[in-house]
């Protein structure tokens, strides 16, 4: 099924199935709601007789009017209200037969997102008007689709068998799966179907509704392009996650959020030369939650602005206390943002206002952000990282290989570390690969003038690898596990490992060629702050 579309005109949705009233058309309807409400009332004298064609025309209005209001404007599919009627009737109905079911299946677009950013609103639209025609075309002579907003379409399959609703919903995905010709170009916009079944009379609307949606969340999550069907294992996750999010509320009214501190090592004498900052939460019930049980859930429910907020304070705080105590041992620190964050128009401003109450150095404080954003980063977040950058304030790119990244990317972000993902480290001297990879990696920075820090590092071999391959810094278990804040001073004036004579650091020269006076200052400011200098500053260079 490769469907050509034309694509609606601007500001025009589907004009060949309804045309709005014109202002005359809505003025006869308007006076003769009034002419009604006068014939109502008893006191007032009997309404004066229409003929017969103005009645028929007011009939025409009034009755296109109700198809408007029940059929979207752009795919024509049924509106919400009229599908949520439709289930409610369905749920509603007695039936002595213990092999029907009633089938809901939640369809929505993947990646939608990219068609409009890419080429344009125009061409979604069009993409919508064929996803509906798709849809109706699998539809039986008893089902019904309807537009629930944006590009999302609930299918009822109100007279369903244990198996008729998931082969429906494979056959939306099949369908969906067909390129789409828009404006001469081939387009291939997946869906991810949620399934959720009931019989008559057992749920509400509401309950049935919220099952396939929290399956179609789950197929999102298990790599798009499916289908799921919602079953006891979803409904255990999806308590859990309501009860997470609820508590989550709490703990952030209640300050159970705290922050710990891992130290980042100098490889070739072990010293500490930074932190980074992880938030931890002591449940008042479950005591420590891992933050991979929370910080999914608070992105999905909005509330990682807040936390993100609460740890950037505290660990700029922490940083400004320590270096009040200890004005002669600099110390960096990295903090995790998420994408909710630097999409906050008060970000940058809020940022500036902190570092101001602290008065911590802009080049001690690193941001990171995931290689995810970077790969996916508008021209608003990057205007917002260049903000910050100008700030003085760093920015490191976290999880550094493990996304399809391309170096143009990588060239127009204003990110100076790259932290390399601790799944290679994982591989080091095991893997030939990953040694390969982490040896790209390094070279690539050192190429591009920035810096890198290795992730997971738990053993002495792969930390003296990294020190062979040129790494400078690292951090994980075999160094420290994650501190309190109070730990972090004594530890400042200890080595946390001896690398040997025979693994000492391999530094390339320092040159004057074009590639060494492209390096930015700032660079060489940054590590000269937590004391990894990449080579000799070249006087001058921009």
């Amino acid at each position: 099924m490769n469907s050509k579309l034309e694509m609606p005109a601007v500001g025009q949705e589907n004009t060949s199935s309804f045309i709005p009233p014109s202002r005359e058309e809505r003025a006869a309807i308007l006076k003769g709601a009034r002419l009604l409400q006068l014939g109502a009332k008893k006191s007032s004298p009997p309404s004066p007789v229409r003929t017969g064609s103005e009645i028929e025309r007011l009939s025409s209005i009034i009755e296109r009017l109700q198809r408007i209001a029940a059929y979207d404007p752009l795919t024509g599919l049924p509106t919400r209200n009229v599908l949520l009627e439709r289930l409610e009737h369905a749920l509603a109905r007695e039936t002595a037969n213990e092999d029907t079911w009633i089938a809901v299946l939640f369809v929505d677009l993947d990646n939608f997102k990219l068609v409009n950013d890419s080429l344009g609103h125009g061409s979604g639209d069009a993409v919508l008007c064929e996803m509906a025609k798709r849809i109706e075309s699998c539809l039986g002579s008893q089902d019904i689709a309807g537009r629930f907003g944006g590009d999302e379409v609930v299918v009822l399959h109100p007279v369903a068998t244990d198996v008729s609703g998931t082969a429906l919903g494979r056959q939306i995905l099949a369908t969906m799966a067909e390129p789409i010709f828009i404006a001469d170009k081939e387009v291939v916009v997946t869906a991810s179907v949620g399934l959720a079944l009931c019989r008559p009379g057992t749920k509400t609307v509401e309950q049935l509704l919220r099952e396939a949606d929290t399956a179609l969340y789950s197929a999102k999550g298990r790599g798009r392009a499916r289908l799921e069907q919602f079953n006891d294992d979803l409904r255990e996750r999806a308590e859990k996650r309501m009860q997470v999010e609820s508590d989550l509320r709490i703990a952030l009214r209640e300050d159970q959020l705290f922050v710990e501190y891992q130290p980042q090592v100098r490889l070739k004498d072990g010293l500490i030369v930074g932190v980074e900052a992880l938030v931890r939460w002591r449940h008042p019930i479950h005591g420590i939650i891992p933050p991979s049980d929370f910080i999914p859930v608070a992105e999905d429910c909005g509330l990682v602005v807040k936390l993100g907020q609460q740890v950037l304070q505290q660990s700029c705080g922490q940083l400004a206390e320590w270096a009040r105590h200890m004005p002669k041992t600099p110390l960096s620190l990295t903090v995790n943002v998420s994408p909710r964050q630097l999409a906050e128009p008060t970000f940058e401003a809020e940022l500036r206002q902190l570092l101001a109450q602290t008065g911590i150095e802009p080049t001690a404080l690193c941001l990171e952000i995931t290689e995810s954003v970077m790969t996916s980063a508008t021209e608003d977040v990057v205007r917002v990282l260049n903000d910050v950058r100008r700030l003085g304030v760093y920015i490191a790119i976290d999880d550094f290989g493990t996304e399809h990244s391309s170096l143009s990317r990588l060239r127009e972000m204003p990110a100076e570390v790259l932290k390399i993902d601790r799944s290679f480290i994982d591989g080091l001297s095991s893997e030939p690969g990953d040694t390969a990879i982490v040896a790209s990696i390094l070279s690539l920075a050192f190429a591009m003038g920035k810096h890198t820090i290795a992730e997971g590092v738990e053993t002495r071999e792969q930390a003296a690898m990294l020190l062979r391959m040129g790494c400078e810094v690292a951090q994980g278990y075999f160094f420290s596990r994650p501190v309190a804040a109070d730990r972090i001073g004594p530890m400042l004036a200890t080595t946390l490992w001896q690398p040997r004579l025979e693994q000492a650091l391999h530094v390339a020269q320092p040159t004057s060629g074009a590639g060494r006076r492209g390096h930015r200052y700032f660079i060489d400011e940054f590590l000269d702050h937590i004391g990894a200098p990449m080579g000799s500053k070249v006087m001058g260079s921009p």
